[in-house]
């Protein structure tokens, strides 16, 4: 059962895991060195057809910056993320998805996806260590 203090602390970690995530796609928007840093090593990227193992930060902001270059010719300006869940491991690891809505510099939407992400807790705080392109009609279920 759940106290008044745990139950604080639980809804602290989730506003710090979300901070993250949404940091990352702030960032992602506009220098992928700076969105990489938002993920640990190693991380692994899981798409429809490809895993992918980036073993450093470095691997992280080459896929980031390829990804990005991908999107910009397409009129990418930023993301808005809805449909946040969060669903704690355990103390230290999370599993976090959303609905990553890609937006184009006139306002429009470019496209919408789904992502689950688990990130783990350390020393330098929450960082990304995996992402799965999810099925919108799939995403976890909130704690």
């Amino acid at each position: 059962m759940l106290t008044l203090a745990s139950a604080q602390q639980l809804a602290d970690e989730r506003e710090a895991i979300h901070q993250v995530v949404s940091g990352y796609y702030d960032a992602f928007a506009r220098d992928p060195a700076v969105a990489a840093t938002f993920y640990g090593e190693p991380t692994l990227i899981v798409l429809q057809n490809e895993v992918r193992a980036l073993a450093t930060r470095s691997d992280v902001e080459a896929f980031l910056a390829k990804l990005l270059g991908s999107l910009k010719p397409l009129g990418y300006s930023n993301t808005k993320l809805t449909v946040a869940r969060t669903k704690m491991v355990n103390a230290t690891t999370a599993l976090y998805s959303t609905v990553a809505i890609r937006m184009k510099t006139d306002g429009t939407e470019l496209q919408k996806a789904g992502f689950t992400y688990l990130l783990q807790k350390g020393s330098a705080g929450w960082k990304i260590h995996e992402v799965i392109a999810t099925d919108i009609d799939k995403l976890i279920v909130a704690d």
